[in-house]
């Protein structure tokens, strides 16, 4: 008794490929849209800060001049800032570490743009527009932080 391999012939059916299934089309706009809210997100927290920054420098121009050698209270918000932000890029750095190559390059173009402010102001300390320059660079270098955290959660919400 011989054992017969293709018992119903199949193998002498015609080749053919399956059809074309709709996944790619799905993941590719479901990733548009996932760019899309990023980007909707960094404008919006961009628009925000730049407002911020904007009134506080605002405040500070509509102010009379004090009698007082104490600087004004716009001032004051812009220091405060940027000690918050100072704050968060440190506790960024202590929980994400090292950014990717591609950010590297950015940060260390931003931190040495920071150091040349802090120098500046070591000179001048109640200069607005100096104060007004750290807090959006400040800002910048936040939010390179705050990017590599939303790759990495996207990342890990899509497995």
């Amino acid at each position: 008794m011989q054992k017969e391999t293709d018992p119903l012939n199949l193998g002498t059916l015609p080749a053919v490929a399956p059809p074309n299934d709709g996944w790619p089309a799905i993941r590719a706009g479901l990733e548009k849209q996932q760019r899309n809210r990023r980007w909707s997100r960094y404008s919006l927290s961009t628009l925000a800060a730049a407002a911020v920054v904007t009134l506080a420098v605002g405040l500070y121009l509509h102010q009379p001049v004090p009698d007082t050698a104490a600087p004004p209270p716009a001032l004051d918000s812009l220091i405060a800032l940027s000690q918050q932000l100072e704050t968060r890029v440190r506790t960024y750095r202590s929980e994400i570490g090292a950014l990717p190559m591609e950010s590297l390059v950015y940060q260390v173009e931003l931190e040495d743009l920071i150091a040349q402010v802090d120098e500046e102001l070591s000179a001048n300390p109640d200069s607005a527009e100096l104060w007004s320059r750290r807090v959006n660079l400040m800002l910048d270098l936040s939010g390179l932080y705050q990017n590599k955290l939303r790759r990495d959660y996207s990342r890990m919400a899509s497995l």
